[in-house]
């Protein structure tokens, strides 16, 4: 949710162009021969200018979320100068080793951005952000203040309810490298004010006060990751495991007591040079009394968030991604969802599941930011989703 309310769901109406430009280029320097070492030096400059500018993107929104509906809106990005990341080679040895076979990671983007949409639901959403990183990526830093309104419902007994909900947001996350290794540990603070109304399947949600509800929910997060991977936007080798524990409390100014795990594993491997296999695993679980949007739910493309919810649920999923020019993959996908039994208010089928397949375009060289478009089914529908970086 962090990076990608700064980036969010991006477009091609920049694609085409540079395609062909691309394209051109590829077969004239095959026409050409071998580009000479003036030739290299120069493209090298002139991709390290590209690093170190300031670029401002708008990126028009296209919200595809069954659970809130489809629609437009705008998100201003502000990419920073791309800094390097820790050394992929961490061996230490004599200095020219060192420089023979050590070569830096990239760092994630550093981005500052604003950005708002509405949908046909009539919901809406506004907020600012900013990620970034310092000392070759020692140190992590993710911020976001928003406001949203959201119109959608949550299944009780397998029947849908409606409900809206009024909330202000504050996210702050900071995580710092142990040493020169690859894991991190940190910390964040979520603050969230909130008001609920429900319609219990009524064609509006009502205005008076009979089903509503104000809640503010505070809670505390001690983080740990192990990442590997050689970049965060559309990685093609490296691991992430990342452990989440929040605890909401109101001794911090909250109105609920619980706790809130989650574990995210993924695993990316490149085979046949432009070949990579994606894997991916998420488990999330609470314990206490959490408000129904922090219950855990299944999050898989091509089933609604919320849809699928009880007080452990996670997906395993597989993506096969192939590159088919130099800015160009496709992929297909598939996964399985699963949520346990304890809360007898949630029905759940015996078989959660998704499969489907889609595109990315390198819209942004020099940041290697990927947009794209899946295309999903899940136990009941298709859906159809458009993405800036990789969707897990």
């Amino acid at each position: 949710m962090k990076t990608r309310l700064l980036l969010f769901l991006a477009c091609f109406l920049t694609a085409a162009g540079t395609t062909w430009a691309v394209a051109e280029d590829a077969v004239t320097a095959e026409q050409e021969g071998p580009v000479s070492a003036q030739e290299s030096e120069e493209e090298q400059e002139i991709e390290k200018e590209e690093e170190d500018r300031f670029r401002l993107l708008p990126i028009p929104i296209f919200i595809t979320e069954p659970a809130v509906g489809e629609g437009l809106g705008v998100a201003l990005a502000l990419f920073h100068p791309v800094k390097t990341g820790k050394s992929d080679d961490t061996r230490v040895a004599t200095l020219g080793s060192m420089a023979e076979y050590s070569s830096p990671r990239k760092a994630p983007p550093v981005v500052t951005g604003v950005a708002g949409a509405y949908t046909n639901s009539k919901s809406w959403f506004g907020g600012i952000g900013h990620t970034n990183n310092w000392r070759d990526d020692s140190i992590r830093y993710t911020g976001l203040l928003a406001a949203a309104k959201i119109n959608s419902s949550i299944y009780v007994l397998g029947l849908p309810v409606d409900f809206s909900m009024e909330a202000t947001m504050v996210f702050q996350d900071m995580k710092f490298r142990v040493a020169e290794s690859d894991f991190m540990l940190g910390a964040a603070i979520s603050y969230m004010d909130a008001e609920n109304k429900f319609g219990f399947g009524l064609p509006e949600i009502p205005e008076d006060d009979r089903f509503s509800s104000d809640l503010k929910n505070v809670g505390l997060a001690l983080k740990a990751a192990y990442e590997t991977r050689d970049n965060t936007m559309n990685p093609r080798t490296g691991q992430l495991v990342e452990l989440n524990l929040w605890r909401y409390d109101d001794a911090i100014g909250g109105d609920y007591n619980y706790w809130s795990g989650k574990l995210k594993a993924l695993s990316f491997h490149t085979f046949a040079e432009k070949f990579t296999l994606g894997l991916r695993l998420d488990v999330s679980g609470v314990d206490g009394r959490a408000p129904f949007f922090a219950i855990p739910f299944v999050k898989l493309r091509g089933v609604p968030a919320l849809r699928y919810q009880n007080k452990v649920a996670g997906a395993a999923e597989m993506e096969v991604r192939y590159l088919i020019g130099p800015r160009w993959e496709v992929s297909l996908f598939g996964g399985v969802g699963f949520a346990s039994d304890d809360y007898p208010l949630f029905e759940n089928p015996d078989s959660i599941y998704n499969f489907g397949f889609g595109g990315r375009f390198n819209i942004f060289e020099a940041h290697d930011v990927w947009v794209g478009l899946d295309i999903a089914r899940g136990p009941e529908d298709w859906n159809y989703y458009i993405q800036v970086g990789h969707p897990w």
